[in-house]
């Protein structure tokens, strides 16, 4: 299995290319190969054969990345479905990563022409299915672990700390299986102590694997999280809650604006005073400076609101 040195950009109009071989010579045409490790942005290594916990699956599941650790995070969360023939070509590894928006980077793949995926049949694996988790789940089974098709329960609320799983064999047998569970994801946790109101930066926050004891919105990148402003107070290392968020208002009460009516044909603008504080794509109060009419208008920029 020999490595593979694709180095492509979003303007090399590679959804366009169907066959492999075209792809290829386009690109040794256009760019060089990297020979130097150091100079690869991103490298993905994939083996012959891979099981993965359910379909859709994230790419980190299947295939070792490294490199730059921004790229690794982005690309390792892209979900992919299992082919129906439960074969994935390079080509289609590609392609894909292309549509997501990867490109403009210099990639090392390592994989065969065509890798066979199926599906895991363990028990983390039935645990994770059955409760769309999509990180860690540890699975201890309390007896022999029964033979057959699970069919029950229907779902695993995420964050339980025990189940039963239940099977049934060619004969129609049931057989129970008791089983402690636990469950851990990455978390966007605080650096330091924050306080209420404060807007998140990103020297306040950092990415850390968690247990997680019920199910609960955590943040689990920093994207989701800064610029947005905290509805609690936050010890070091405690997690963010997506729920305990809001977004920071970019008008506030008493603010001069400019507001915006668009009709077909015309276009209205006249000045008004904001009557109420608003985070861009809330809905506030306004006056028409004008008319003195208080109107609803979305907020739609710094000092800008248009009525709908």
């Amino acid at each position: 299995m020999a490595p593979l040195f694709h180095n492509f950009s979003r303007r090399s109009g590679l959804q366009a290319l169907r066959l492999y071989r075209t792809l290829l010579l386009l690109l040794s045409l256009l760019f060089p190969f990297c020979s130097d490790a150091s100079a690869v942005d991103l490298i993905i290594e994939m083996d012959a054969f891979v099981s993965v916990s359910g379909s859709p699956f994230p790419l980190s599941e299947a295939a070792r990345l490294s490199g730059d650790p921004e790229l690794v995070r982005k690309t390792g969360a892209f979900l992919l479905d299992i082919p129906p023939d439960g074969l994935l070509t390079r080509d289609t590894l590609l392609n894909t990563l292309v549509s997501k928006g990867i490109g403009g980077i210099r990639l090392k793949l390592v994989m065969p022409s065509a890798m066979r995926i199926s599906l895991d049949e363990s028990l983390g694996a039935l645990v994770k299915r059955l409760s769309g988790w999509r990180w860690t789940v540890d699975v201890e089974p309390l007896g022999p672990v029964p033979q057959g098709r699970l069919v029950s329960p229907p779902s695993i609320p995420p964050g339980s700390g025990s189940a039963t799983l239940r099977f049934t064999d060619d004969r129609g047998n049931e057989r129970a299986l008791a089983v402690r569970l636990s469950w851990s994801q990455p978390a966007v946790v605080a650096t330091r102590p924050l306080e209420r109101g404060a807007v998140i930066a990103a020297a306040d926050v950092t990415v850390r694997e968690v247990r997680v004891m019920r199910s609960q919105p955590l943040a689990s990148t920093p994207d989701e999280v800064l610029g947005r402003r905290l509805g609690k107070n936050l010890q070091t290392g405690e997690p963010v809650l997506l729920n305990s968020l809001s977004l920071t208002p970019i008008i506030q009460r008493g603010d001069s604006v400019i507001i915006t009516v668009r009709k077909p044909g015309f276009l209205i603008e006249v000045r008004g005073e904001a009557l109420d504080a608003g985070a861009e794509g809330e809905s506030i109060r306004v006056r028409n400076l004008q008319s003195r009419a208080v109107i609803q208008a979305l907020v739609v920029g710094s000092g800008r609101v248009e009525v709908q």
